[in-house]
């Protein structure tokens, strides 16, 4: 009876504030059109109840029970600009349906069609007539939905990911699995039963210490298995098992021969002799402790066990053409390691080299090794150290192989150092006379090439000149040729790799740029050094070694003589022979060029650390507190997602933070430094933080494009000139070190002069500690003549070269430390490597065992994942998921009335009318609609009155580089603000996108009129506005900044809440507040609500957007990114909500819309668009998909290399096209 009262009382109400209905009906607008923007120069007068006085009157407040009516508002309108207010109606600046037009799914590429038997073989000098290759051709695929196409330099015999699932763009977690058709007696061999499986899968993968959590597992996942069975394990021998399950690993794949496994190799190394001991023979020491494996071995296994759709035998070119723009130029993209044009440039010099089997015509492949080495501490309260030598492969996707977790990573050496007996073996040769420091430096590189060496042995050599025939994985026997394409390294280990001195002259391993030289990062001189002077590993270079190790090892000279230095100083050479020199060839390797950057240890541990510490002590000119609001404003920036964690309590110490935390704090610390430097850099040190910031988002992006490199170039410039400028600016303020420095440094001295004391006899000039500076700081000044800020200048050159920087970070090595160290706390620490190795041969089987029955297992069981629906929304994809249950605890049972007990918040006055006013939009399908009045409102009601709130919203989307990525996102939490897009009529002036705060997330079903209940989804928010007076971007150099509604009146409620549809949100979005600001209660003065940022009622004055809280949010700001783009008109969008009975858009011929200059004939080929998957298979192939690009014989780089190269070389070019 009272559900009757008050919908009957809340009809009357409306009834006679909407009595002229009729007309308004006819608007076009209605509703829709009520609001304002307003202008501190012409905003209209109030009268004393506040309200706008234009002709109507506000209506007093309603009675308490009932929800108020909608107040009159005018239509006035004006026109954005950049310095005009903001607008008062976010709702009619939201862009609705832009997710349901823009959002589509990640495509596979087009198939190619199958290999023609006519075609015409290629002619070789070097072959035998009766064997001759096919004559090799181009081929283009179609492009996809978004414009993508492949461009091969032959026809490839299989694509791998043609037919492959959604699993290789959907993160790892979310995959779905494969079925495998094997028995699980063979899959858990040579374990005798299940019940020995579990049991050993609990030992070895189940971690190193003890947890509640473990003996969960042990219970659940052991002994309460259908499988498991106590007798299964009397009698056996699990030492036996152990041995062939590490045994197992060298015999896994039948079609390779047996690997030899892990070794122990001897080396030894000569020491230079004395003048007067040249009558003497040479001088030897042995060297113990290198625990190696083939690299053929693990490039077998690789190629001929590896079954994922996502290795790719043949290498490609990858191209990008905005769909709809015929006129617009096909870009390169730059992502995969084998879509690089190193990789490419490679397998083409393959095909026609010279091999010893002149009869072979097997396919031929290239096998991309990619290395990775860094020193790591095994245990924390332990100096026992490691040096593993790791390898993985370019034919993996990065998005795969940089995963811990995909057992991609592969373990090729465990580095020995050189040992102190070293120096007593030398002290004896040297006839009691002590090796000095330099001796000892040399021998350290000659062991590191002595290695490399015994790695790179007569087996590898004679492969990378002829291959070896393997039966890949595919079923295709290839003759496979291995090839190094980078080496990712610290700086120290690059200089042992690259043989020159460290911190040298010539500081760099790439380039012959001198130290004073070092910091001109972007000017004309530095780029024509890296050009010009680039290493080469020639035989003038080889000429020079041998010249040096001849003085030393025949002549007597000492490594550091001058006849030595005088050959070597001015390039920073050492005399040691490179073991890399050994490759060459037809593939014609070089070292130098391999060492690529370390974004990990040279910006993140580098510059920007370096500049944040550089800012932490001007932070001190103003005091501790200064330094105490600075950590204060850290403590109070909100997580978000998995890119920004909870800082520390003293981030300024920067005690025990890694790198990712470096990059957290660089991603966000805009805010935190505004208003607390010196005046005379607070605004300089912003503009430079946006810059870097900028920069770092650029450099960690996972696809490029030929313009979004250009803008990177740019960047790097703009970003060394800001440097060099901030250094100069602050040389002329009194900068020490911080207190902490100050404390840590004298704790140094004070250690070196106890070791000093304990070897009092043993003068060693080069070991003396730095002279004191009296009792007080030191003055710092911001250091940028170092190869770390050198480096940044190499970014766009590598990329060019090799793909994306996250394909070949130092980051993938990083996070294999920590298999290591669980495997050493499972030694007895006596030949701890040798056990080490035996322990990952065992897990390495186990890992591929679980593997296999888990798939088998999901596969005939059928068995969904914990939360199916969300994965589900992400598979097929829906723009967001919420639950679809209509569960009891989240039903609000009467919604009037809830209402009316939330009275007293301002967020719910017209909770009701604002609801049914957005509804009946959706309902209708637009606002615009002629039947969307005033009194059709009155129609829209709620089944039962109930409504369901939910915890949270799921917003699925697709990232720039198109994968399917979730946000999630919670009223109750700190991941609450949403971003929505602007419509497409938008004022060029106007910002490109809306924000709102979440309050609520909502389902009901709803009647209108007739029609039957229908469910419908709506978020209750809070808008935020952009602030025009301080507009952000990448003109100003300043992040966007936000702001609340003032709740003055009724008509500023309502400008300051509303109801959104979920699927118009973009994404979730990262708002720092403008700590500056500080917090107000002024937003909604006099009332509490629970729309408020604080518990105690308060609001924070400003936010400022995060546009570089992670890579698809700063590409979203860019522009350009190719996920973000709407695909083809004639192919149908995903994801569209079923609320409007429109109809689906049939499939249509895309026109191949390819740059003239790369067809082969006239006229357009046709796209017959995506093959049906029953007919899809991996060798599945359509001629009509392909553009034939002929060659005059063999294609030459110049041929493959012709777009790729306006981007290598076209600098000038792209630099006209940046715009900030």
């Amino acid at each position: 009876m009272l559900r009757f009262l008050l919908a009957h009382f809340l009809e009357i109400l409306l009834n006679s504030l909407f009595e002229d209905c009729d007309s308004e009906c006819n608007d076009n607008g209605g509703l829709a059109k009520r609001r304002r923007v307003y202008s501190p120069t012409h905003e209209p007068e109030r009268n004393e109840a506040g309200s706008s006085n234009n002709g109507r009157v506000a209506p007093s407040t309603p009675d308490q029970h009932a929800p108020p009516p909608l107040p009159p508002e005018p239509t006035a309108a004006v026109n954005p600009s950049r310095t005009r207010p903001f607008t008062q109606s976010q709702a009619l600046r939201v862009g609705i349906g832009f997710r349901v037009e823009h959002n589509a799914l990640p495509d596979g590429p087009r198939p190619l069609a199958p290999p023609l038997d006519e075609v015409a073989p290629l002619q070789n000098e070097h072959m035998n007539t009766e064997q001759q290759l096919p004559r090799r051709q181009g081929y283009r695929t179609s492009p996809d939905l978004f414009g993508r196409y492949r461009v091969y330099a032959s026809r490839p015999l299989t694509i791998p990911d043609l037919n492959a699932p959604m699993a290789h763009v959907l993160p790892l977690h979310l995959c779905r699995p494969l079925n495998h058709a094997q028995s699980v007696e063979k899959i858990i061999q040579p374990c005798p039963n299940l019940s020995v499986y579990y049991v050993q899968r609990h030992h070895w993968l189940n971690g190193n210490t003890k947890s509640l959590a473990d003996r969960d597992f042990l219970v659940d996942e052991v002994l309460l298995q259908p499988g498991f069975n106590p007798a299964d394990m009397v009698g056996v021998n699990l030492w036996e098992i152990d041995n062939q399950l590490a045994k197992a690993a060298q015999n896994q794949d039948p079609s390779c021969p047996p690997a030899e496994g892990w070794k122990n190799i001897p080396l030894v190394l000569e020491v230079p002799r004395l003048r007067s001991q040249l009558s003497k023979d040479p001088f030897h020491v042995e060297v113990s402790g290198l625990r190696a494996r083939s690299l053929l071995d693990i490039m077998r296994k690789t190629f001929s066990s590896n079954k994922s759709p996502t290795f790719h035998y043949e290498p490609y070119y990858e191209y990008y053409k905005p769909p709809n723009t015929p006129n617009s130029t096909p870009q390169p993209l730059f992502g995969e390691m084998y879509t690089s044009a190193a990789m490419n440039r490679v397998h083409r010099k393959v095909q026609t080299a010279q091999i010893s089997d002149q009869n072979c015509i097997l396919p031929r492949c290239v096998a991309a090794f990619m290395f990775s080495s860094d020193g790591i501490q095994f245990a924390q309260f332990s100096h026992v150290k490691g040096w593993p030598i790791l390898c993985y492969f370019g034919n993996k996707s990065k998005y795969e192989r940089c995963k811990p977790t995909s057992n991609t990573c592969y373990a090729a050496a465990h580095v020995p150092t050189l040992p102190d007996s070293i120096k007593d073996e030398i002290t004896r040769l040297y006839d009691g006379k002590p090796p000095n420091e330099a001796l000892l430096t040399h021998l350290r590189r000659e062991l590191m090439h002595a290695i490399w060496t015994a790695l790179i042995d007569e087996e590898f050599v004679d492969a990378w000149r002829n291959g070896i025939v393997i039966d890949c994985a595919n079923g295709i026997r290839r003759r496979v040729f291995p090839c190094i394409m980078t080496y990712s390294a610290d700086y120290p280990e690059k200089v042992l790799l690259a043989t020159i001195r460290n911190g040298g002259q010539c500081l760099c391993p790439r380039c012959l740029v001198q130290k004073p030289m070092a910091s001109q990062v972007g000017t004309t001189q530095d780029m024509n050094t890296r050009k010009h002077k680039h290493r080469k590993d020639n035989d003038k270079y080889h000429k020079k070694i041998s010249q040096a190790r001849d003085l030393i090892y025949t002549q007597g000279r000492l490594v550091q003589s001058k006849a030595v230095e005088d050959l070597l100083k001015e390039e920073s050479y050492v005399p040691t022979q490179n073991a890399f020199s050994r490759l060459g060839g037809q593939q014609e390797f070089n070292v130098f060029s391999s060492l690529v950057v370390d974004q990990l240890h040279k910006v993140e541990l580098g510059v920007w650390k370096t500049l944040f510490k550089h800012l932490v002590r001007l932070l001190h000119l103003g005091g501790n507190n200064v330094v105490s609001e600075f950590n204060k404003r850290f403590r109070s920036i909100p997580p978000f997602g998995s890119t920004i964690r909870m800082f520390s309590e003293d981030v300024a110490s920067m005690g025990r933070i890694a790198a990712r935390d470096f990059e957290d704090i660089l991603q966000c610390s805009i805010p935190a430094f505004e208003g607390l430097l010196p005046e005379s850099c607070d605004r300089p040190a912003q503009q430079l933080l946006f810059i870097f910031a900028q920069w770092h988002g650029m450099a960690k992006l996972r696809l490029h494009t030929k313009s979004t490199l250009g803008i990177f170039k740019s960047l790097t410039i703009k970003l060394a000139s800001a440097l060099r400028a901030f250094s100069d600016l602050t040389k002329s303020l009194d900068v020490r070190e911080t207190p902490q420095e100050y404390a840590r440094r004298k704790k140094r001295q004070e250690a070196a002069k106890a070791v000093a004391m304990t070897r009092i006899h043993q003068e060693t000039p080069t070991r003396q500690t730095i002279s004191h500076s009296g009792d007080g700081r030191r003055i710092c000044s911001l250091n940028l003549n170092t190869y770390k800020f050198h480096a940044l200048g190499d970014y766009v050159r590598t990329i060019e070269e090799f793909g994306t920087t996250d394909s070949y970070s130092t980051q993938i090595g990083e996070l294999q430390g920590r298999r290591f160290k669980a495997q050493y706390s499972r030694t007895n620490k006596q030949d701890a490597v040798t056990q080490m190795t035996r322990i990952d041969d065992i897990t390495s089987v186990l890992r591929e065992m679980e593997g296999a029955l888990t798939a088998l297992q999901k596969a005939s069981t059928n068995q969904p994942p914990i939360d199916e629906g969300a994965m589900d929304s992400l598979l097929d994809g829906e723009p967001y998921f919420i639950g679809l249950k209509d569960r009891s605890e989240d039903m609000i049972p009467n919604v009037s009335l809830w209402v009316s007990q939330n009275s007293h918040d301002i967020s719910t006055r017209f909770f009701l009318p604002q609801l049914k006013r957005h509804l009946l939009a959706r309902v209708l399908g637009d606002s615009n609609h002629p039947e969307f009045c005033n009194s059709n409102i009155l129609k829209v009601r709620l089944a039962q009155e109930r409504m369901y709130r939910h915890n949270t919203l799921r917003v699925n989307y697709t990232s720039y580089d198109i994968l399917r990525q979730q946000d999630s996102l919670s009223p109750t939490s700190h991941q609450c603000f949403a971003l929505l897009p602007t419509k497409a009529d938008r004022h060029p002036d106007e910002h490109p996108f809306v924000y709102a705060k979440i309050l609520g997330v909502y389902h009901a079903k709803v009647l209108y009129d007739r029609r039957p209940p229908k469910r419908y989804e709506f978020i209750h928010v809070r808008w935020l506005y952009y602030d025009y007076d301080r507009p952000g971007g990448w003109e100003h150099h300043k992040l966007d900044r936000l702001h609340y509604q003032m709740c003055r009146n009724d008509q500023d409620i309502l400008d300051a809440f509303d109801f959104i549809d979920p699927k118009d949100i973009l994404r979730a979005t990262h708002l720092i507040p403008d700590f500056q600001a500080g917090k107000t209660p002024e937003y909604i003065p006099r009332f509490h609500s629970f729309a408020h940022d604080h518990t105690e009622g308060t609001d924070w004055s400003a936010y400022y957007v995060n546009r570089f809280v992670d890579r698809d949010m700063l590409m979203h700001y860019i522009g350009g990114g190719i996920g973000h783009y709407q695909p083809t008109p004639s192919e149908t969008t995903v994801g569209s909500n079923d609320e409007s009975d429109g109809e689906e858009q049939a499939d249509n011929d895309d026109e191949d819309e390819l740059g003239d200059e790369d067809k082969d004939g006239n006229g357009a080929d046709e796209d017959q668009g995506k093959a049906p998957e029953s007919e899809r298979t991996e060798d599945t192939i359509n001629q009509e998909d392909v553009d034939v690009i002929e060659f005059d014989g063999e294609p030459s780089d110049e041929d493959m290399d012709d777009e790729a190269e306006s981007v290598l070389e076209g600098d000038d070019e792209i630099d006209d096209e940046i715009e900030f």
